[in-house]
């Protein structure tokens, strides 16, 4: 349950755009498990090796040896805002214009993954929660009462979105197949993690 006190006219709220994205607003900072800090337009790289294929390919007499080598994933991790879609909430704000909702209840928010499995989703997710972020996770559920604000000091006009900022986490693997092909493909990894609601920017 949300209630607001929005410094503008009722007709100016609407739904989240799908044309564009938000993005989280001034003053986010995420704490990763070394200590560092980073920005909403904060960056961290890193790599990891998965498990090797368990299901037997057929034999190929001229295959090279790494053929049986696990698949590598190069991960780039930035903070990434997600929208409440279970009880979504925006609001249009001009320069210099206010708003301000109190939250109370429960939201829910969920990883989402494009380009690749779910399972491997998890499996990048389950790695960041070890090499960035302990706070990353397959879902979040934020419960308890909360007012958040958010202040429009740029020269444009732009939505308020509510929700939570997590990861995003692009990741391109790497194998080789028979004979020695060397195949990648990027997985995009959206996820949550364990934190407050926020107020997120849209620019439509």
């Amino acid at each position: 349950m949300t209630s607001a006190a929005v410094l503008l006219t009722a007709a100016n709220a609407g739904a989240v755009a799908s044309d564009d994205e938000p993005v989280p607003g001034d003053g986010t900072k995420v704490v990763l498990n070394d200590g560092t800090v980073l920005d909403a337009n904060g960056e961290i790289n890193f790599t990891f090796t998965g498990e090797k294929n368990d299901t037997k390919t057929p034999q190929v007499a001229d295959a090279c040896p790494e053929v049986s080598d696990p698949p590598t994933y190069k991960v780039k991790g930035t903070p990434y805002f997600l929208p409440d879609k279970s009880k979504p909430q925006s609001t249009w704000l001009l320069p210099r214009q206010s708003v301000s909702w109190a939250i109370s209840g429960s939201h829910t928010f969920t990883f989402d993954v494009t380009g690749g499995y779910e399972a491997e989703g998890k499996i990048i997710v389950a790695k960041a929660k070890v090499k960035i972020d302990v706070k990353i996770g397959n879902s979040w559920t934020w419960t308890g009462s909360q007012t958040v604000t958010d202040t429009n000091n740029t020269s444009k006009g732009y939505r308020a979105v509510l929700g939570q900022v997590g990861w995003k986490l692009t990741s391109v693997k790497t194998w080789v197949v028979a004979p020695c092909n060397v195949k990648t493909k990027t997985i995009v990894v959206k996820a949550p993690r364990e934190g407050d609601m926020s107020i997120g920017r849209q620019k439509s």
